[in-house]
């Protein structure tokens, strides 16, 4: 029955039963390439093969500069409350971790003047964050602040604490509703360094402005852009048709 098949696709059933049968579970390291080659005795190219279309099948994952690994079972998030990523990464049963790129502040952009209604050249707050899930990057975040609304934020330690703790904790401002907008794009540039993800692996793109309330008036108080691993989290959203 085998012989009918191509030798690559003989490799990939059989890596999938190891996968289904938990003998490979998530985050394990697949065989390499000459490790495929030495136990089915078949060329590079073969092995290479069925590689591929394990990954186009969403079996596993490539991580730059390691070797192929596992795809991990994403777990569900719903899309009907404002919560951090430490918040959503603690819920899931997981340990947040933090990695600040950038932190620093500057005269506010065109967009930033309009979305966060601020005046021409008001200062902002930009932050630049890889957020972790036991100790696997999640997603790469950029975040920008009103700083007149948040003076002297710079100076919290944002590698242990939440922003949104910050937010409501320190400042007084709770938060109240988020316009998000989503799309998907293949990693690239410095995202796909940050997440050490192979160029092209398909992420999830957000976009949004947060909003709180500010001396009792519901003002814009984040404006953000996030890129997310697909592989660690889905996202769900409940509608009701009036």
């Amino acid at each position: 029955m085998n012989e009918k098949k191509p030798k690559y696709k003989i490799i990939e059933e059989d890596l999938i039963g190891r996968i289904q049968s938990g003998e490979l579970p998530g985050g394990a390291e697949l065989p390499s390439e000459s490790q495929l080659i030495a136990s089915y005795d078949v060329s590079r190219v073969t092995a290479r093969r069925a590689i591929d279309e394990l990954y186009h099948n969403g079996y596993i994952e490539k991580m730059q500069g390691k070797r192929t690994c596992v795809r991990r079972t994403a777990r569900l998030q719903e899309l009907t409350s404002i919560s951090s990523y430490t918040e959503e990464i603690i819920r899931q049963g997981m340990t947040p971790g933090r990695k600040v790129i950038k932190s620093e502040i500057r005269i506010s952009s065109a967009e930033e003047v309009a979305r966060l209604q601020l005046r021409k050249a008001d200062p902002v707050f930009y932050l630049e964050r890889i957020y972790y899930a036991d100790d696997t990057p999640l997603c790469f975040t950029q975040t920008t602040l009103p700083y007149e609304v948040f003076r002297d934020i710079e100076g919290y330690d944002f590698i242990d604490s939440s922003l949104y703790k910050i937010i409501e904790e320190s400042y007084n401002v709770k938060i109240s509703t988020t316009t998000l907008k989503l799309k998907a794009v293949p990693a690239y540039g410095k995202v796909m360094n940050h997440l050490d993800i192979s160029k092209d692996t398909p992420l999830l793109y957000s976009t949004g402005l947060t909003y709180g309330m500010v001396k009792e008036r519901e003002v814009p108080i984040e404006l953000f852009a996030t890129y997310y691993l697909t592989d660690h989290f889905e996202y769900t959203l409940t509608q009701s048709r009036n």
